[in-house]
């Protein structure tokens, strides 16, 4: 199971994962992140994965996909949270923006 809290603040997404985010969660989560990104015109995006107890590679597949959304939206998006549980390759989410809680964001975004 997946909660995902969204809130929009000063110009940027903030998005709480709680959970899992793997193959029976993922797809969802990305199409109704897709859709608010393209229907809102969303460039900043802060994906906090704090409270995220499993990833897998769908997991990691919706993040790189809701990456690209942004991009195309000439944005950033950052992220949060990242913790030991995690066993990611330091070379694929080194391309992402990374800060150590939520209030950095605005250092990231200059907003």
């Amino acid at each position: 199971m997946l909660d995902v809290d969204m809130e929009f603040r000063q110009g940027i997404l903030f998005v709480r994962l709680k959970g899992l985010l793997n193959g029976d969660t993922a797809k969802k989560f990305e199409k109704e992140l897709q859709e608010l990104i393209y229907n809102n015109g969303i460039k900043y995006l802060l994906l906090n994965l704090k409270k995220l107890d499993y990833i897998d590679t769908y997991g990691l597949k919706s993040i790189f996909r809701s990456y690209k959304f942004i991009i195309e939206n000439q944005g950033k998006m950052i992220i949060c949270g990242i913790n030991k549980l995690f066993d990611y390759d330091k070379n694929i989410i080194g391309n992402l923006y990374q800060v150590s809680d939520e209030e950095s964001v605005y250092e990231v975004v200059n907003i």
